[in-house]
């Protein structure tokens, strides 16, 4: 079975009408990018709302990750540079099986790839969950720091002798003009 385009199912559940779907379209065809952009940079409807209808279309639950508390020991079952990269977020581990399932947050819960990518890497099936990407990257924020802050704390200046090596001053008097 075909699956109903997010613009049509949006109109079927009365959520935007059909002349917000046309100008929502045109918008995507002018300027490019996702119709779920055009409708909420539209003003047609709210990001959440947006997210509650797609996750009715793709068949992932939408959650708010906000001030969720997640346990140091489910955080630890997804690499830290996995996480930031692909921008997925461990949530919980639920104990169906002794193969999980993990639920993990993201923008596209559709992208198989990254699903495939943490199941690798945890050895456990995993169970998607829609987030906002802006969500997801406070969260990430939140629980494992702000990535900047720790590369600039790594790159800090140190003070190094002075060169005492023989060969120091070669260098300097091969340009020298005589």
């Amino acid at each position: 079975m075909a699956r109903v385009r997010i613009g049509e199912l949006m109109v079927r559940q009365g959520r935007i009408d059909e002349m917000q779907l046309q100008s929502a379209l045109a918008h995507q065809r002018r300027w490019g990018g996702r119709i779920g952009s055009a409708i909420i940079g539209l003003g047609f409807v709210s990001e959440p709302t947006f997210l509650e209808a797609l996750s009715e279309q793709l068949g992932a639950p939408f959650i708010v990750v906000g001030d969720r508390a997640v346990p140091r020991s489910v955080l630890s079952l997804v690499p830290e540079k996995l996480i930031r990269s692909r921008r997925v977020l461990p949530l919980a581990r639920l104990n169906e099986s002794r193969r999980g399932p993990v639920v993990v947050a993201l923008s596209d819960p559709g992208d198989l790839a990254v699903l495939d990518e943490v199941g690798f890497v945890t050895g456990l099936s995993v169970r998607p969950a829609l987030a906002s990407e802006a969500d997801i990257d406070q969260a990430i924020r939140r629980l494992l720091g702000d990535e900047r802050g720790a590369t600039r704390r790594t790159l800090q200046a140190i003070d190094l002798p002075e060169d005492t090596s023989p060969l120091s001053g070669l260098a300097s008097d091969k340009y020298s003009v005589n």
